[in-house]
């Protein structure tokens, strides 16, 4: 439900007819969301709607070139000019933001409550934050310009991503947010530390005993007694690889084994192996092994 209405109200903002959004950190106070706010001329060039304020932070990255704008922040307004792909714009929600931008527009927009970054800051042993300390309004920001990229193969398809990826996003979003624009400092004596050997041993098998599943990181770190922060950061240090990744590495495998053994149709092998179905399947496996589940299977079985 709390998700249903974030995404409402920022459809209602932007006067946008369902942006796709997508949440991470669902179990945070406020989940973490992606908005990809895109007017290629489909709409007229409107103000945003004000809203009431609120303890919030966003951010928006342009993914394309963006034509000047004017806004409004506390009722003052303010010319921007032309944006270039992986500029960034901070906005502190308590200044009730409003903005006039003229189509065509591409942005990719981070939101996060101030309560949820305060949350996962406790989580890595930092201060609560204070407000946003960012050197202008559009500015370029190399780490914040790769994750709104890293994303939008999401929002052209959902099933190309899942709950661990995100998460994995949001963790970097939220690092980024501390030290960049909140001025956090330390926090990270434990970054080096990988997971204890059972930790290990219990999260690969929740991992493995939810293939056909989406679990998020926040429900490995709980199987391990650790904050999700921390346990994104261990799992990478102890396996070379970030959670979602050897998620998907077991899945192929776990494929692979059904595929020789020869009784199972492709696309039933793809809805036990967690992914969304036949096309899914087909298209990742290639990517990871250079031929479609078919023809791997016919060659192996001569």
């Amino acid at each position: 439900m709390q998700t249903t209405a974030i995404a409402e109200t920022i459809a209602r903002r932007f006067r946008l007819e369902r942006p796709p959004t997508l949440f991470a950190q669902q179990k945070a106070i406020t989940p973490i969301a992606f908005t990809r706010l895109r007017n290629q001329g489909e709409f007229q060039a409107q103000r945003t709607l004000p809203v009431p304020p609120e303890e919030a932070f966003s951010f928006q990255v342009a993914v394309a070139p963006t034509p000047p704008a004017d806004i409004w922040i506390d009722g003052k307004r303010t010319r921007l000019c032309a944006a270039a792909p992986g500029d960034t714009f901070a906005f502190d929600l308590t200044t009730n933001p409003v903005a006039h931008t003229m189509p065509p527009y591409d942005f990719v927009r981070f939101y996060t409550s101030v309560a949820t970054l305060n949350q996962l800051a406790r989580e890595r042993g930092l201060r609560s934050v204070g407000g946003l300390r960012a050197p202008a309004l559009g500015f370029q920001d190399p780490v914040m310009q790769g994750l709104a990229l890293s994303l939008l193969p999401m929002f052209q398809d959902p099933s190309s991503g899942s709950a661990l990826f995100l998460d994995a996003i949001a963790l970097a979003f939220h690092a980024h947010v501390l030290h960049r624009y909140c001025g956090a400092v330390g926090g990270e004596g434990s970054a080096g530390a990988g997971l204890a050997p059972w930790q290990l041993r219990r999260a690969c098998a929740f991992l493995d005993a939810n293939l056909d599943g989406d679990p998020s990181i926040s429900e490995l770190a709980a199987e391990c007694r650790l904050s999700a922060s921390h346990f994104a950061r261990a799992f990478r240090q102890t396996t070379g690889m970030p959670p979602h990744r050897w998620l998907m590495t077991r899945r192929i495998a776990r494929a692979k084994e059904l595929l020789l053994q020869g009784d199972l149709e492709l696309a039933q092998i793809a809805l036990v192996c967690g992914f969304v179905d036949q096309s899914h399947f087909t298209r990742t496996f290639g990517q990871s092994e250079g031929l479609s589940p078919a023809k791997w299977r016919r060659l192996r079985a001569n």
